[in-house]
């Protein structure tokens, strides 16, 4: 198995971050400077390393939709643009979307660090490095609810998505997300496509009631140097 250097994540977290594409019979090679590996797969895998030990494991799902144009309202939706907003209200909404992320979950990351992470995501989103726009859903100068989004190709792809607890239940993420639907389709745009975690059953589920399909399954688990 070849071991492909990630260089973002060397850098962010300080020490050598590398990933793997699983093949059961293949043996790796040259991770002796690594500190961290992620190993991924479309299956379920047990895989021994030597000097390493697997600390977390993860069911990453994504979802995909054939889009088609529904009317929906423009009303509190705005690009990051269009608005004065305050910044640590969209940390705190990447905080709420990264909750099942597995930065989060593995206990070998600090929680510093995570929100360290999810902070720089909406700064380059922001900066349009990670993403085409941010849309906030904001009321009363109350910020709600926003989403992320980049376009590839011919289809289009949700980074952050979230909506404060103190407003969830009331259809904001759904208004986000049929909003971004149109967008993309105005653009040309028919398919969208959303990652999400296998254990978030709250995304679970709301992506299936907005007649999303899963495009694909895979495991990714984390190898940290013991």
């Amino acid at each position: 198995m070849i071991i492909r250097r990630l260089e973002w994540d060397s850098d962010f977290f300080g020490y050598e971050t590398g990933e793997i594409v699983f093949q059961e019979k293949e043996h790796l090679e040259n991770y002796n400077n690594y500190k961290l590996i992620y190993i991924k797969s479309s299956q379920d895998f047990e895989k021994e390393i030597n000097y390493f030990k697997c600390e977390f494991s993860e069911t990453k799902v994504v979802f995909e939709k054939e889009l088609e144009f529904f009317p929906s309202e423009k009303k509190h939706i705005y690009s990051n643009n269009e608005i004065d907003f305050d910044i640590n209200q969209l940390y705190e909404l990447a905080f709420e979307s990264g909750k099942y992320s597995r930065f989060k979950l593995d206990e070998k990351f600090t929680i510093k660090k995570f929100k360290e992470l999810y902070q720089k995501w909406v700064d380059n989103s922001i900066s349009r490095s990670f993403a085409d726009d941010v849309l906030i859903y904001s009321e009363n100068n109350q910020i709600m609810g926003f989403v992320t989004y980049k376009i590839s190709e011919n289809f289009g792809t949700i980074g952050l998505i979230a909506v404060s607890p103190n407003f969830q239940g009331k259809g904001i993420g759904k208004k986000l997300l049929t909003f971004i639907e149109n967008v993309l389709f105005s653009k040309g745009i028919k398919t969208l496509i959303i990652p999400t975690q296998l254990i978030n059953e709250t995304a679970y589920n709301f992506y299936k009631n907005q007649n999303y399909k899963i495009k694909e399954t895979s495991f990714i688990k984390h190898y940290w140097r013991i």
